[in-house]
């Protein structure tokens, strides 16, 4: 991972960096804005289901307390809680104040329907029993006995409607079917399940022994809720990442960019003579201080590499081309007049003997004898010929003229030039003072070949070919030339061998 982000760029790792901070920031913002407006929502929702119900607690608590199942039955009571919005499922239960008795009464308000929910099979078996009895009873008494008849009519009546409560309490039981469960626990007195979206409520009862009111609400108004706040949010967080993006790149195009513009320009060489190429020189911010400050480092590089380049470029001891300036300049200067279809030479000057001169007469003589050959070397070449101190006590010159003629007599001017010093030199025995040998490869390109011509090539052939004639001078007895031609860096025999003793 560390060597992945030591890859990146400052433009990826500025992107990645604000991209990974607008995305902790957006969430931490969405999340709580979720968070905030949904239990909000939640809430609100709770408090009206709550308020529904409030109002039905006095009754529910005074049945319960009373065991007075008529009361919570009849049927505007069950008329009323069944016109409570949203209101799936209602059940009331508890302890009776008077006989410990535990009772529960259930509602549908979808279908306005009441039953109880405690509801036995012996209980059912007694009330049976009951009717019966009072049935009888009221069958036995006479006639004429008008209050014994009407307080039994009134007592079989109302076992007559428990009775009836009762069968329907066990066939609604049979036949409905709970999809939801009563939770354990109540926070806040309600719990939402989001699963099936519903809403349970539960209040406590006023009475004395206890009870309560669990009801449960149809909550997919907050599914819808839901959604919508997560799609607000998800847009929201979009536009705020798409404007960070556009932070982004603003910050790069106005710091990233103009830094990779002038890590570019390093490596561009006309920076070190041109104040325009680089635009970051006329801010007036900390980059365009960094750019003028980069600037005048160039300027300095600049100075300095003339100065490197003027030395580098002469000999220190002979003022003529140094072995640095020949190889930056052989190539172009062949290339440019053999385009011009000129007969382009190289000639590698050896001084013959030279070491023996050295241990003879000592290296300062010999540094002196160095200067006054270049001396002679240079003084005897014009203004479009070139002359290099290539290493020790050899020298190459580069020449051009219009025919082959013309340039051997260039050679041969060379090797008289420096025989015209008579500096003594016992130790060149056959010549008895300084003289030079000289290898010369001349070459000439036709039309069609100008265009197919390799410079560096055909500079290093030309070279090669020099020097196998300086070679054959060597061999033939020294202070001569020799000639070879090079034409398509092909090399012809050595044709000609001049000199003298």
């Amino acid at each position: 991972m560390i060597r992945l982000f030591k890859r990146l760029t400052v433009s990826q790792t500025l992107l990645i960096s604000h991209l990974l901070l607008s995305l902790i920031i957006i969430s931490g913002m969405s999340i709580a804005r979720y968070d905030s407006e949904w239990h909000r929502q939640v809430k609100f929702s709770a408090a009206i289901a709550k308020q529904s119900l409030q109002s039905h607690i006095p009754m529910f608590s005074s049945a319960v307390s009373g065991i007075n199942y008529a009361t919570m039955t009849l049927p505007a009571n069950v008329a009323t809680i069944s016109e409570i919005d949203n209101a799936l499922f209602v059940e009331v239960s508890g302890i009776s104040d008077y006989s410990k008795t535990e009772l529960q009464i259930r509602y549908l308000p979808s279908a306005q329907a009441v039953w109880r929910g405690d509801v036995s099979q012996d209980e059912l078996i007694q009330s049976q029993l009951n009717l019966t009895r009072l049935q009888n009873q009221l069958a036995q008494v006479e006639a004429n006995n008008t209050i014994k008849v009407r307080k039994l009519s009134y007592l079989l009546e109302k076992a007559q409607a428990q009775h009836s409560l009762l069968e329907r309490s066990v066939t609604m039981q049979s036949q409905f079917s709970m999809t939801w469960q009563r939770p354990t626990h109540f926070d806040k007195h309600y719990v939402l399940d989001e699963q099936r979206f519903v809403m349970h409520i539960f209040l406590p009862l006023r009475n004395l022994n206890g009870g309560g009111v669990w009801a449960v609400f149809n909550a997919h108004e907050l599914a819808d809720f839901k959604a919508t706040l997560m799609r607000d949010i998800a847009l929201e967080a979009l536009l705020a990442l798409l404007l960070t993006m556009g932070v982004v790149y603003w910050v790069a195009h106005w710091i990233v960019n103009p830094l990779k513009n002038l890590a570019k320009s390093m490596t561009n060489p006309v920076n070190y003579r041109s104040l325009e190429v680089i635009p970051a020189l006329e801010r007036n911010d900390e980059i365009g201080q960094l750019a003028q400050a980069y600037q005048g480092l160039l300027l300095k590089i600049a100075q300095q590499l003339d100065s490197l380049r003027a030395k580098s470029d002469a000999d220190s001891l002979t003022g003529l081309g140094s072995r640095y300036k020949y190889t930056r300049t052989a190539s172009p200067y062949i290339q440019r007049h053999l385009s011009d279809g000129k007969v382009v030479a190289l000639m590698i000057c050896d001084i013959d003997n030279f070491k023996a001169y050295n241990d003879i007469y000592g290296h300062m003589q010999g540094d002196k004898a160095l200067v006054q050959v270049a001396a002679q070397l240079e003084a005897s070449l014009t203004n479009v010929d070139l002359a290099y101190r290539y290493g020790g006590e050899e020298f190459v010159v580069l020449c051009w003229r219009h025919n082959q003629e013309e340039v051997e007599r260039v050679g041969e001017l060379l090797r008289r030039a420096v025989e015209s010093l008579s500096l003594i030199h016992s130790g060149n025995s056959d010549h008895n003072k300084v003289t030079v040998s000289i290898g010369g490869a001349m070459t000439q390109l036709e039309c069609k070949q100008k265009s197919e011509v390799n410079a560096e090539l055909l500079t290093s052939e030309l070279f090669a070919t020099a020097d196998k004639a300086l070679y054959e001078c060597k061999a033939a007895g020294r202070n001569r030339t020799a000639w070879a031609n090079v034409f398509s860096a092909q090399l012809t025999p050595i044709h000609s061998v001049r000199g003298s003793k």
